[in-house]
């Protein structure tokens, strides 16, 4: 009986649970969930497909040599060499005017990544390219970088 009560009561909580959902976040459900409840199923937002310049230019950083700290000791050195792709012209001369701030965010950014070991870090490099990216756009502005290319990046162990 104990069991038949428990069923029931986890059943109601599901249905309301999923009720809830359906009319307070209805874009947290799948479709198919949506058309099972006789709710409308909202259209799906297409994604716009950023084109590529026919023609960019790189603006090289020269490798940056990070340290990183455990223990309130330098560990290692997290070595980046990055090329930043800019469309030719004032874009170029934009993102090399800036390359010092640019540079400067990197190293705190980096500094702060590595001493909050927030996951994943420094070590997914698609993680650190897509904020690096959006470190140097709050510096020159969106539109203005195509990509961000590494050359290098690898941890070289403190000598001594």
């Amino acid at each position: 009986m104990k069991i038949v009560i428990i069923l029931v009561i986890l059943i109601a909580l599901a249905g309301g649970g999923v009720f809830g959902v359906s009319m307070f976040a209805p874009g947290l459900l799948p479709p198919m969930v949506l058309e099972m409840l006789g709710q409308e199923v909202p259209p799906e937002e297409e994604k716009a497909v950023k084109e590529r310049p026919s023609v960019t230019q790189l603006v090289d950083l020269e490798p940056l040599s990070i340290p990183i700290f455990k223990d309130g000791q330098v560990d290692r050195f997290l070595v980046l060499h990055i090329f930043i792709e800019v469309e030719p012209g004032p874009n170029f001369e934009l993102v090399n005017r800036d390359k010092v701030r640019i540079i400067d965010a990197y190293l705190k950014y980096v500094h702060a990544l590595s001493s909050l070991d927030i996951k994943p870090g420094i070590k997914d490099l698609a993680f650190l390219k897509q904020r690096l990216l959006a470190k140097t756009e709050e510096i020159v502005g969106e539109g203005v970088i195509v990509d961000l290319l590494f050359q290098n990046v690898f941890e070289r162990p403190l000598q001594g």
